[in-house]
């Protein structure tokens, strides 16, 4: 009887088996990766993407003033100085250069603008402000250096209280209308007055005589 047993297995060598584990390990976790990644993206289907749950705020531009830098005393002292002369403190007066012209005289007349406050102003004395009118002696009006003013200019002066500037005019005994479009060579001998103005201010007339 004992010939007709069936043979026994055969041992697997044991290098086979470790070898056989290794292959069965790494298999098994390409199919958990595998298992992993599978429910990574099936998760990922019900989620927003990121971009379209936040998405980045348009840029906006902002009108705003330019920042100031930061001012030292003395720049603060700088501001207050460069404050507009208010037209109180500010006094004019008109003069010729003499009482009476000879036919072939040509009359200078003199603005004299003085600071009668009491704190330093820029005050706006440019060609622009400026303005010298001869009026004959009824108060019809004769000539304006504003009437046929060309290319006014502007300037600012910074006047301390107390300090005065003058402006000179030299009159070529030309009369024009308000428009600059008659223009008058033979002024009329006679008496006349001058008024000097700056901006919106005027000064009291002055008497002259053409002879």
């Amino acid at each position: 009887m004992a010939d007709n047993l069936p043979p026994r297995p055969r041992r697997i060598p044991p290098h086979i088996l470790r070898r056989r584990r290794i292959v069965a390990v790494v298999i098994l976790l390409a199919l958990l990766g595998l298992i992993a990644w599978g429910i990574w993206a099936l998760v990922g289907l019900f989620l927003p993407d990121d971009e379209e749950a936040s998405p980045t705020p348009e840029p906006t531009v902002t009108e705003s003033a330019e920042p100031s830098p930061s001012e030292s005393p003395s720049d603060q002292e700088s501001d207050e100085a460069a404050d507009a002369c208010d037209p109180e403190v500010l006094s004019l007066a008109g003069e010729t250069d003499q009482e009476v012209y000879a036919a072939d005289e040509f009359p200078t007349f003199t603005m004299t603008i003085t600071h009668d406050g009491d704190e330093l102003c820029d005050a706006s004395l440019g060609t622009d402000e400026q303005n010298f009118v001869v009026e004959d002696a009824e108060g019809e009006y004769v000539f304006s250096t504003r009437a046929c003013q060309v290319e006014p200019q502007s300037q600012v002066v910074e006047m301390e209280p107390g300090q005065s500037e003058s402006v000179d005019f030299q009159w070529e005994r030309v009369g024009t209308d308000e428009d600059c479009q008659t223009i008058v060579d033979d002024i009329s001998a006679g008496e006349y007055q001058l008024t000097v103005g700056m901006g919106e201010q005027t000064a009291e007339p002055v008497t002259f005589e053409l002879q």
